[in-house]
């Protein structure tokens, strides 16, 4: 199994909004995604980002999702922007959620 995590940067003024976006569209997405086994949403208490994991059965299906969510392009009018992606085998070594790496 391999983990996704991808970590969003939000307006906080909008969070309420990218929550309604994640339930309404992503979660079905990524639901539909290749290999797909589990999801978790994290909204940190500051409202300026949203943790996201995703379990997949394999790092092949995982990177085919990875590099769909890093070729979006950033939108400073939206109410979210994609901060940094990670793939990783073993969760419990994960790179600490919300740090931005520069691309």
């Amino acid at each position: 199994m391999t983990t996704l995590l991808i970590c969003l940067d939000l307006d906080p003024a909008r969070a309420d909004e990218v929550v309604g976006l994640l339930r309404a569209e992503m979660a079905p997405w990524m639901r539909q995604q290749p290999g797909f086994v589990s999801s978790r949403w994290f909204l940190a208490e500051d409202r300026h980002h949203c943790t996201v994991t995703v379990e997949f059965d394999s790092e092949r299906e995982a990177a085919a999702v990875a590099e769909a969510t890093l070729a979006l392009p950033a939108n400073p009018a939206r109410s979210w922007n994609v901060g940094r992606v990670d793939t990783v085998a073993d969760l419990d070594l994960a790179p600490r959620p919300g740090l931005r790496l520069e691309r």
